[in-house]
């Protein structure tokens, strides 16, 4: 079962070619980004670390989520994904659908991006 947490709908493959439509549970995990000092560029220009954390009505959102679906894989993007590793997943694009206009994508049902 996948879950999609993003704000759209997702078109999936799977190892068949099939294709399928995943569309958004209707909640929407996110995280915000903070900014930590990492120096300066040669040309001045300043450079920071972006790291995304979760707050507590996204987590209380993703407990929900995992408790009425145990075992679910979890999808949203890659900022959920990098703040609550190994609990969301991003997606990665079907072999041939890499570089293609969103409209056009497809995504992999069996492997997934974490942190």
């Amino acid at each position: 079962m996948i879950i999609n947490t993003t704000p759209h709908s997702i078109r999936m493959q799977n190892a068949a070619g099939e294709v399928f439509e995943v569309a958004p549970c209707g909640v929407l995990i996110n995280a915000k980004a903070t900014e930590m000092a990492a120096g300066r560029h040669l040309s001045g220009a300043e450079l920071v670390k972006v790291s995304f954390i979760a707050d507590e009505a996204n987590k209380a959102a993703l407990d929900r989520l995992e408790t009425e679906n145990p075992g679910a894989i979890i999808v949203g993007s890659m900022i959920a994904a990098q703040a609550f590793p190994g609990r969301v997943v991003a997606m990665i694009a079907a072999p041939g659908f890499e570089r293609v206009p969103p409209d056009q994508k497809r995504m992999r049902d069996d492997k997934f991006t974490t942190f």
